[in-house]
């Protein structure tokens, strides 16, 4: 079994029966997406994580007050 891939389209081109549009995404397998990269009409979908949030904590508007916050406690 060939796993699919999503892949975008640089230049239109005829898909088998069908035309494939510029800048669309279309599926093919694995076979044929790297056929079409060499070729190059395509360009792979990359999946990528999602941007990592910030965990630090906000800088305080006043310092004193936090150096001090910190001594008391």
């Amino acid at each position: 079994m060939s796993d699919n891939v999503k892949v975008t389209t640089l230049k239109g081109f005829n898909n088998g029966d069908e035309y494939a549009p510029r800048n669309t995404v279309i599926t093919v397998t694995e076979q044929r997406a790297r056929e079409l990269e060499r070729n190059g009409l395509v360009t792979r979908e990359e999946k990528r994580a999602p941007e990592p949030k910030n965990k630090k904590a906000p800088e305080p508007k006043n310092k004193a007050a936090a150096k001090a916050e910190s001594k008391a406690g």
